[in-house]
């Protein structure tokens, strides 16, 4: 059987640019504030997911362009891209209504899996295979290409301030460092729905937390505060535009 090599995702989309062209038509920008030194291309970003249209938002306006994390039955055929809707997203995430949530996931299965390769998403998966998207993910990067990846635990919705991070993404920093002997950043990063304001916070390293003795889940722990810390500020108005 003939191995088919991973392409790595193309930069230009002109058809998914002409929809986030007209998606910007009624949707308002969003402000951005990035602290520290200057977003990187070659960088991996932990953002919050904000729902389901986090990803849409960061894919429109974050400064990067980033291939990104999802779910991979969105990415599979319409009855498991219509079930994962229904009864994750809608229901279990949502706490929609189950007829709500069959009506909603019955179209928005259709389009579903365009919106997701225009996003450049890469399938993600609660078992073995997730070794596929970490070396996936490790090719991105080497490309001088960034990865965003939503780390939260989402089981019982999406929340403001996250209380559990997954740390899948630290194997993709483990895995770079060791193909490549580079210490790839990594950045917090949250949105803000309410105050259309995304926050990329400073560069962390690999390195440092290891000379720190910290283990993978304690490594997530430290993101997932420092992506609650950049809500807290957003909350306390650090970031609002002065008042002349």
């Amino acid at each position: 059987m003939t191995k088919i090599e991973y392409q790595l995702p193309k930069h230009r989309q002109p058809v998914f640019g002409f929809v986030k062209g007209f998606l910007k038509i009624f949707i308002r920008k969003k402000r951005v504030v990035v602290l520290g030194e200057k977003l990187q291309d070659k960088c991996i970003y932990l953002a919050n997911h904000a729902n389901k249209m986090g990803p849409v938002m960061y894919d429109m306006y974050f400064p990067v362009y980033a291939v990104k994390w999802g779910a991979h039955q969105m990415l599979g055929k319409y009855a498991e891209r219509r079930a994962y809707l229904r009864d994750v997203l809608y229901i279990k995430k949502n706490g929609y209504g189950r007829k709500k949530a069959a009506f909603k996931a019955f179209f928005e299965a259709y389009f579903s899996k365009f919106f997701y390769k225009g996003l450049k998403f890469l399938p993600t998966y609660p078992d073995m295979r997730l070794a596929k998207t970490v070396k996936k993910s490790v090719d991105v990067l080497n490309d001088n290409t960034a990865i965003m990846i939503f780390p939260e635990d989402s089981d019982n919705g999406y929340k403001d301030e996250m209380t559990h991070f997954f740390s899948g993404f630290v194997l993709v920093m483990e895995n770079y460092f060791k193909k490549t002997g580079e210490d790839v950043p990594v950045r917090p990063v949250y949105y803000h729905k309410k105050k259309r304001l995304m926050v990329a916070g400073e560069s962390m390293y690999l390195q440092d937390f290891l000379k720190a003795g910290l283990d993978r889940g304690a490594i997530a722990e430290v993101f997932k505060d420092k992506v609650n810390d950049l809500f807290a500020r957003i909350e306390r108005g650090e970031f609002d535009k002065k008042k002349k």
